[in-house]
């Protein structure tokens, strides 16, 4: 290498070509260069020896497709995998096809080989790594909290372990499921992963969807436990807890941070769930008493709206954020899962778009329409014995020129089964009451009774409207 510059130890040479390097060193060194990297790999070898105790850490390579195995070392802080590879490095063809159970006292596991393997783990395990070419069956059933990586393929992890808190990374096609009690689970899904997440015990369940992963998270039948859901991901994820058919409702409380995936949320039927949409299209649907539901987005969003809001029953708190878009409410409409219920609490919109309340059963609901420049707000009052509650009670603000009444059915677009019995003034809250032969009221709050008119919709449907 003509023209090179070595320096050594700070002094300049300027010789050209190749340097050796000598094998051996004089003076207070001594002894060759592979003498010194063997001392070295002694004294780490004691370092290990000393710490574990046994003085040795044992390794198990179980050739599941060769039908080899491969044993060294004894004592606890053990390494067991499975793998098609034999004892002398050697990758055996074909796919592995079988159930096996993890060596007591394995604290480290890892397959990594092709086909599908049930493994059941011992109690001693606490780091569990799936490789990309395989396909686990994973049961943990007892031990101290685990760390595991599914790393690609398609995995199901089936946690049934009490007092523990587990957390499983997801990079695959991989349903997991957390049947455990009394613990805190995570489960965080990245890359492009397809997660599925089964919640049937009563452990507390972190879930992070991160970068293009899918996530849907789903509560069985009588589970408990809380969730709290994170997107970052740019995909749209589910969260759903269902209403079954012979009442086993999932007590839970969920809390979702929508993201810019947006998504599909239903909360738990504990009530108090939290569930906030960000810059992606939400549906977010109540599930008990108390829950807060936000919407934000402002573009996207199917039948033309950005947010749909579904409360649940009981006093809920429904909100389309400033900078929203259009937003679409529900507020104590019938449910097949719930039936007809009654709902109260609070109903507001910022939007700038359509907003549209769907409007059941209601006690002491409080509505406000958008006033913001080209929002329009339509007030549908669901006025259907046969999926709605009568003798509701409720009261709009914000009723104005962009805004209009319909007394419509469970359809939308057809009357509704009753008609104005009174409308004139409200001396209570200073504005206009309207009621309905049903014994449904309608209070509409600082809009002076000359300022309100009736006429008919489409379909024959009775509208209010403001009359300037």
């Amino acid at each position: 290498m003509a023209g090179a510059t070595l320096t050594i130890g700070g002094a300049f040479n300027s010789q050209v070509g190749i340097v050796s390097v000598p094998s051996s060193f004089s003076g207070s060194i001594g002894g060759s260069l592979n003498q010194l990297l063997e001392n070295y790999l002694v004294s780490l070898t004691g370092s290990i020896t000393s710490t574990i105790p046994g003085g040795a850490y044992a390794f198990e390579n179980n050739d599941i497709v060769g039908g080899g195995d491969f044993v060294t070392g004894s004592g606890s802080g053990s390494f067991e995998e499975f793998t098609n590879t034999d004892a002398s490095g050697n990758t055996t063809g074909g796919s592995a096809n079988g159930a096996y159970i993890v060596s007591s006292g394995v604290t480290d596991v890892m397959v990594e080989a092709p086909g599908n393997t049930l493994l059941v783990a011992d109690p001693s395990v606490k780091f569990a790594l799936f490789g990309a070419g395989s396909n686990v069956a994973y049961i943990q059933s007892g031990g101290g909290s685990a760390s595991i990586f599914a790393a690609g393929g398609t995995n199901t992890i089936n946690d049934i372990a009490a007092n523990v808190n587990d957390t499983v990374w997801s990079g695959g096609k991989d349903l997991v499921a957390f049947n455990g009690v009394s613990g805190n689970d995570v489960l965080n899904a990245d890359g492009d992963a397809t997660t599925t997440v089964l919640i049937g015990g009563s452990d507390g369940a972190t879930v992070t969807a991160s970068d293009h992963a899918n996530v849907n998270v789903m509560f069985l039948e009588h589970a408990g436990g809380n969730l709290d859901f994170i997107n970052n991901s740019s995909q749209a994820q589910t969260v759903y807890s269902g209403a079954y058919a012979d009442g086993g409702f999932a007590a839970n409380s969920v809390t979702v941070n929508a993201g810019a995936g947006g998504g599909y949320y239903v909360g738990g039927r504990a009530g108090a769930n939290y569930l906030v949409g960000g810059t992606g299209a939400v549906t977010l649907i109540g599930g008990g008493v108390n829950d807060t539901l936000i919407g934000s987005a402002s573009t996207g969003g199917s039948a033309g709206f950005n947010n749909f809001l579904v409360g649940g029953p009981g006093a809920e708190t429904l909100i389309g954020a400033s900078g929203s878009g259009s937003n679409a409410f529900e507020i104590g409409v019938y449910s097949a899962g719930i039936g007809a219920y009654q709902a109260s609490g609070l109903a507001s919109t910022d939007g700038s778009g359509l907003q549209v309340f769907n409007i059941g059963g209601t006690n002491g609901e409080t509505i406000t329409g958008s006033n913001v420049n080209g929002a329009s707000n339509i007030y549908q009052v669901i006025d259907d014995q046969s999926v709605s509650i009568t003798g509701s009670s409720l009261v709009i603000s914000n009723f104005s020129g962009n805004s209009t009444i319909n007394l419509v059915d469970s359809t939308l677009t057809a009357p509704g089964a009753s008609s104005i019995a009174y409308l004139g003034v409200d001396n209570r809250l200073g504005g206009t009451e309207i009621d309905l032969a049903d014994g449904t009221q309608i209070i509409l709050k600082g809009v002076s009774f000359s300022n309100v008119a009736t006429t008919a919709g489409a379909h024959g449907v009775a509208s209010i409207v403001f009359k300037p």
